[in-house]
């Protein structure tokens, strides 16, 4: 008689009582603390609840007024041609920096998201799985964001709820407030990013992911909306985008500066399944090229989050595997706790797409609660404490596997 066959879930469970290595100790645990905003009306009207609620936290004001990293202010045409560029892509956004401008009591000009072509290089995971059902299909869609301890203000660890007047609303983290890390909007559609190349020399005049996340969120109700927007985008980043709607249309986007390529994820042949995974490192083949380096971890953590979801077998079991995931160190999952050396896990999130709710992890899954959230509630701020635990990484985490 054949042996029972384990779920997707239960295989994990199994292979990580069976293969886990004894762990380095946590060095230092830090207690953070992460906010939601809820943000509504106009473009203006949102800018202004945001200069009234950060005015008063002069370390934040310095730095969303000042040039991005002590660089040299931007001319007038520089600034002007940001703008012109921002309103192309998502009408209504200069609207919302110049009311946070003009409740600070500044120049818009003067504003960082401006000099938004520098950014930090983030070290995250996502994947995406769609299954097809008889009463409809339904989309999940999975992220870790990994980065250092990074005092404020330049992490603002800020999760927003935002809901302007005309426009989806949407949910995400934020990034110098008005760009987005990643995030999903009440029409179903999901956008994380990766970073395809670390620390990349961006040469190129362009967009970089929180503007582009942005506009994507406020812009489009669809995957192929969201494709085709950000294909007219000048980007000029080293950028993984992985995109879901909640029809169950999936597609894995890849920037290398200007240079793009796109690719839309078909159901499997031998199930009624679609899957796509992306790490820290290019996997489409027209971006086989631009991968200089493949960092050890990058390839264990794609690993993981293919071996797992490429064996689920329901959708009922989609969510809990996904949480799962974001909360084991490879190679069971892709959660990391290496805070000191640039690469703790911040935040996770599980996207479940036709259901339109957000289950948001802050800190380490390994060590916090998940919690879920919609589109609705009362405009105004929240607080989260999360625990980040330190641990060494090993001798193999960086190594170069190209």
């Amino acid at each position: 008689m054949p042996a029972p066959k384990r779920s997707a879930y239960n295989e994990i469970t199994l292979r990580r009582v069976m293969m886990r290595k004894e762990r380095t100790t946590a060095m230092e645990t830090r207690t953070t603390v992460y906010r939601h905003m809820i943000t509504e009306g106009t473009h203006y009207e949102a800018g202004r609840a945001l200069g009234s609620y950060f005015k008063g936290d002069d370390r934040l004001v310095q730095f969303m007024t000042s040039p991005f990293m002590n660089g040299p202010v931007l001319h007038e045409g520089a600034i002007a041609k940001a703008m012109a560029r921002i309103e192309q892509i998502n009408p209504g956004l200069n609207q919302e920096i110049q009311g946070f401008a003009d409740e600070l009591a500044v120049k818009a000009e003067q504003v960082v998201f401006y000099y938004s072509y520098l950014q930090p290089q983030g070290h995250c995971s996502q994947a995406a799985v769609h299954f097809k059902l008889p009463a409809g299909g339904r989309t999940y869609h999975m992220r870790t964001y990994d980065y250092g301890w990074e005092d404020e203000p330049y992490n603002q660890l800020l999760l927003t709820t935002t809901r302007i007047k005309g426009k989806p609303r949407h949910i995400g983290f934020a990034l110098q407030l008005f760009g987005r890390y990643d995030g999903m909007n009440d029409e179903g559609l999901s956008v994380t990013t990766t970073s395809g190349r670390i620390r990349p020399e961006m040469t190129e005049e362009g967009f970089v992911f929180p503007a582009v996340v942005r506009a994507l969120l406020d812009q489009c109700t669809s995957t192929k909306e969201a494709v085709t927007l950000i294909s007219s985008i000048p980007i000029c980043d080293y950028r993984n985008y992985l995109i879901a709607d909640r029809t169950g249309e999936l597609a894995l986007v890849e920037a290398a500066g200007s240079q793009i390529a796109a690719e839309f994820i078909h159901t499997s042949p031998d199930r009624e399944c679609k899957l796509a995974v992306s790490a820290n490192h290019y996997t489409l083949p027209a971006m086989l090229q631009h991968n200089t380096y493949i960092m050890n971890n990058s390839k264990a953590r794609n690993d993981a989050l293919t071996y797992a979801l490429s064996r689920l077998e329901s959708a009922e079991e989609a969510v809990a595997l996904m949480k799962q995931l974001a909360g084991q160190p490879a190679p069971d999952g892709v959660c990391c706790h290496h805070y000191s050396e640039g690469f703790g896990t911040l935040w996770s999130m599980v996207f479940d797409n036709a259901g339109r709710e957000a289950h948001i992890c802050f800190g380490s899954p390994g060590r916090n609660d998940w919690r879920s959230f919609g589109f609705s509630g009362p405009a105004g701020v929240s607080e989260y404490k999360a625990m980040l635990p330190d641990e060494r990484s090993d001798d193999q985490f960086w190594r170069n596997v190209l």
